[in-house]
């Protein structure tokens, strides 16, 4: 490999960083692609497929795989364009299984809603009845640990983390070792007075559902999101580096542009409950629409969820227990090394959008095309006027 990549540590810390990067482009706006908007439906599809080709042919993004679905108007587009393999050249595919990454939150988050509704957890409880070995336990509840208020700090940002992984990739990581690297850090504030995105609230989270059902969390997944949503593409490997086919490869792209394949190059144990679901385009569109919809929690926990949120650290980004809201959409944004994601829903208007990019690239994400499509349907929902 060409010695001008990335350090391999700064991939990582870029991978799990991806959140907070692709929140500034959702607020900062998005590149002017120079196209035209279409007038009919059916020039609007078209029109959001140049916007795919667009990124896919003058951006260093390998492949793309992108749906848009209106239930109102019974539109249903499913896109690929680019390459899955740069080597081979294999066409990317609309069905193909990706890492979802930190998509995985909202889904990990509707089951502690649903331990809430089964009675045996409240947002209210603190941390010091499950780990009262965490530092300042008795002042974190578990709702600041869902929507990242606890102030505790980013296991991916401690050094250890960051050596490990480049020394051994695949190593095979404890969730316990994760929150023990985060909470051994300087906490970023105090509990419940500052949003800061982690990845350990998410983790604590996971062995919180562990502790309360006796199963693991793969099992509760299994059970409670993917079976009852009929996700049968959907799945969470808990460690392992291995993918499901067909499956593109994932790429880092460096400054030379140079691509390195991170598709199974590393353990999924490095995220957990943090981002280790693989799924499929059609998948996340069902799943979208139960996490948005309300149908797999009770109408005063979906009510809650839904209407909680706290400012993020950048203008314009609101994040409730769990899930993302921009605009009317609710969702959240997914980043693994190769892998970046976006899948929101507008409940209001029963559309949904979700895209793929094989790929990790600061200055290209899958929320910057999504702007531009929540852009033009806002103006031109594939019925009316051309927008200005």
């Amino acid at each position: 490999m060409n010695n001008r990549h990335t350090p391999l540590k700064k991939i990582w810390f870029r991978g799990f960083l991806y959140f907070f990067l692709i929140l500034m482009l959702l607020s900062a706006g998005c590149e002017n692609g120079g196209n035209t908007a279409p007038e009919t439906s059916g020039e609007g599809l078209t029109y959001l497929e140049s916007l795919c080709d667009s990124v896919a042919e003058q951006t260093p993004v390998p492949g793309i795989i992108a749906g848009y679905w209106s239930d109102s108007s019974q539109t249903a587009w499913e896109y690929a364009t680019g390459f899955a393999d740069l080597v081979e050249e294999t066409p990317m595919e609309t069905d193909m299984y990706f890492r979802i990454a930190s998509i995985t939150k909202t889904m990990v988050n509707t089951v502690l809603f649903q331990l809430i509704d089964d009675g045996l957890l409240s947002m209210g409880d603190t941390l010091s009845q499950f780990r009262p070995d965490i530092h300042r336990s008795h002042s974190i509840t578990l709702l600041m640990l869902s929507d990242m208020t606890s102030g505790i700090a980013d296991y991916s940002t401690h050094p250890r983390f960051m050596e490990m992984t480049l020394v051994d990739p695949l190593h095979v990581w404890p969730p316990d070792s994760l929150i023990a690297l985060g909470t051994s850090l300087t906490p970023l504030s105090e509990p419940g007075e500052t949003w800061h995105y982690s990845n350990t609230n998410t983790v604590i989270l996971g062995r919180i559902i562990e502790q309360m059902t006796g199963r693991t969390l793969s099992e509760e997944l299994n059970n409670r999101i993917f079976e009852p949503c009929g996700l049968f593409h959907t799945s969470f490997p808990e460690s392992g580096n291995d993918m499901p086919e067909p499956h593109p490869k994932g790429y880092y792209i460096g400054e030379a542009w140079l691509p390195f394949d991170w598709s199974e190059s590393y353990d999924i144990s490095v995220a957990w409950a943090a981002g280790a679901v693989i799924s499929t385009l059609q998948d996340l569109r069902v799943y979208a629409a139960c996490l948005t919809d309300g149908a797999l929690l009770s109408t005063e926990s979906h009510t809650f969820r839904m209407s909680h949120e706290v400012p993020t650290t950048i203008e314009g980004g609101y994040y409730g227990p769990g899930i993302l809201r921009y605009e009317s959409w609710y969702g959240h944004l997914g980043g693994l090394p190769g892998f970046t994601s976006v899948m929101l829903r507008n409940p209001q208007t029963a559309e949904t959008i979700i895209i793929f990019y094989n790929a990790q690239l600061t200055n290209h994400q899958p929320a910057d095309l999504a702007k531009k499509m929540i852009d033009y349907l806002s103006k031109s929902p594939l019925a009316g006027s051309s927008p200005d």
